[in-house]
């Protein structure tokens, strides 16, 4: 966005100096109380890189001929024993233009829109916001408080649905934002996001869709006590990390390098939110940083790339695409025209966007929204013009590609099943059934594939499915166990003869008396309800399943078209 750039240039430069190595004097204990840490500039083909830890981390910036640094007191002490060439960068001190909650609700009517944002809120603000949200749109919105700090500072979570209280078969969607404390235009733009939302529910197609058909969580700040590290009611110097400053973008589970990739404690923050992906089983999400503007897909930690890089390159695609065609010339336009491959750019090990695509089988991308950190609070409304159409058309990817429900052949019970497709998966790219549903949601590319369905204990379903772009392709599947021909639980009450055009059920039939018929992948064909008859004539040949049920008895049995 040259135009933002342009105008916070000035600034920019006022927040930042670069400063040779003998300039290391102005780097004393107060400048590292002040800011958590220092950022320098390194060579990209002379720097060693087994000098990097747990205070000397990558960080936004880097090139292939410079890498840009974040270094805690202890971690430039060790750069500057190694003797490494290096340029420091310099931060000033810094505040951005808040507001209290009076203020910022005094701005609206009770159910009108928030006008665009150009601040950010208090802490005590940001708490009232969210109370306010679910106060004034009780059917649509809840807050949840995932987990509280030391400090008191609460971790928040905007739910979203027209349905709060119950569980549909929906895609679990999440937003999150600033878990580097400094980081924070993502912070107001989640905000106005949940504003946008709910108060556009009853004049919007597009919004209603999206609240309707999609189980919404949105968190606008992850670490809190960064962001407002001195007090509750300004952000001055926000820091990147933690109040135990430990970096909570390194300190996740890393599917190469271990539980505990950076040595430190799990963290409040860490925990919390990895419980929470726990109950929730989130299909797919987003995680909001800054310092650079770019959508950055899978993996941070491998080199290799993932399993459905087309379908990630096609997402983060269209996500800059829409954040440059809504904003002046210049925005994400850096990189590989606003899209980059994580490790390609630079190695994460302990990163949240790995730990929720890897152990969570979610499909989490980070989008970097900004060039500066600490964004001035009169760029926010542009920020939000060239995001808020390509977050809600990410949003609204999450209801296509392969969804459906497994469900036991014989009881109709959900089950925990494995969808994977053998030659294609890797790195935990299949996904799982919910427990509670039997649901499940698998985002791919266009094309043909051959999807099995898995649980321990059930016969394996197989089918070819096609999936076409920007549309949803249904397969609700039912398992039979192995070994099932028959059901011996109210045989006696029906039998099945068959003629070559179609299956006659005798016996006891009334009104609640269903039959259906499955091929042998789980694909629900045919289905009546209080009928003793069901046609075979469009069949292929070919081996099927039957079920016939009722509340108390239930006959499962294969039959051969021939």
């Amino acid at each position: 966005m040259r135009k933002m750039q342009a105008s916070a240039s000035v600034l920019l430069f006022s927040l930042i100096a670069v400063l040779p190595a003998q300039a290391q004097q102005q780097v004393d204990a107060i400048y590292f109380e002040t800011f958590g840490g220092v950022e320098v500039t390194v060579d990209f083909e002379t720097f060693d890189r087994s000098l990097l830890n747990n205070d000397l981390v990558l960080d936004h910036g880097c090139t292939h001929q410079d890498l840009h640094l974040y270094a805690t007191e202890e971690g430039y002490a060790q750069l500057l024993a190694s003797g490494t060439p290096h340029q420091l960068r310099l931060r000033k001190s810094t505040s951005v233009k808040v507001k209290g909650v009076d203020e910022i609700l005094s701005l609206k009517n009770p159910a009108d829109c928030l006008p665009v944002m150009d601040f950010y809120p208090t802490y005590t603000a940001y708490v009232e916001m969210m109370e306010n949200f679910e106060n004034e749109y009780p059917e649509l919105c809840e807050i949840i408080e995932i987990g509280t700090l030391q400090s008191g500072r609460k971790l928040l979570v905007a739910h979203i649905g027209d349905d709060l209280g119950s569980d549909d078969n929906e895609p679990d969607f999440l937003y999150t934002s600033t878990m580097h404390g400094d980081e924070i235009a993502g912070f107001p733009l989640m905000l106005q996001l949940i504003d946008h939302l709910l108060c556009n529910y009853d004049t919007s197609e597009e919004i209603k869709n999206l609240v309707d058909n999609i189980d919404i969580y949105i968190n606008p700040i992850s670490n809190p006590d960064g962001t407002y590290g001195n007090d509750d009611e300004t952000i001055e110097n926000p820091r990147r990390r933690n109040a135990n400053n430990v970096d909570l973008n390194r300190n996740y589970p890393d599917p190469e390098d271990g539980d505990q990739p950076d040595n430190r404690p799990r963290q409040d923050e860490s925990q919390f939110f990895m419980d929470f992906a726990d109950s929730i089983d989130f299909d797919m999400s987003a995680n909001f940083h800054g310092g650079a503007e770019v959508a950055n897909y899978p993996w941070d930690t491998y080199q290799r790339l993932p399993a459905d890089t087309d379908w990630w390159i096609e997402k983060m695609r269209d996500y800059a695409n829409s954040a440059q065609a809504n904003s002046p010339d210049g925005y994400m336009d850096g990189f590989d025209d606003g899209i980059t491959n994580g490790f390609e750019w630079f190695e994460v090990r302990g990163g949240r966007q790995d730990y929720m695509n890897f152990f969570q089988r979610c499909r989490e991308f980070t989008v970097e929204l900004s060039n500066m950190k600490v964004l001035p609070a009169d760029e926010l409304p542009l920020i939000w013009e060239a995001n808020r159409q390509a977050l809600l058309d990410y949003m609204e990817a999450s209801l296509n590609g392969l969804r459906g429900v497994i469900t036991d052949c014989m009881t109709g019970d959900p089950i925990v099943a494995e969808v994977l497709i053998p030659g294609h998966d890797m790195d935990n790219s299949s996904v799982f059934s919910q427990a509670d549903l039997g649901n499940f949601h698998r985002y791919l590319d266009g094309g043909t594939y051959q999807v099995e369905v898995v649980a321990e204990g059930y016969q394996t379903a197989i089918q070819t499915i096609d999936i076409v772009d920007g549309e949803t392709t249904l397969w609700d599947v039912a398992l039979c166990t192995e070994g099932t021909s028959t059901s011996e639980i109210g045989e006696s009450i029906w039998e099945i003869t068959q003629s070559p055009t179609e299956l006659q059920i005798t016996g006891l039939i009334h009104q609640d008396v269903e039959a259906t018929l499955y091929d042998m992948g789980g694909q629900r064909l045919l289905s009546t309800k209080g009928q003793s008859r069901l046609s075979t004539a469009e069949l292929n040949p070919g081996i099927y399943i039957v079920k016939v049920l009722d509340e108390s008895h239930r006959l499962v049995k294969s039959i051969h078209v021939k």
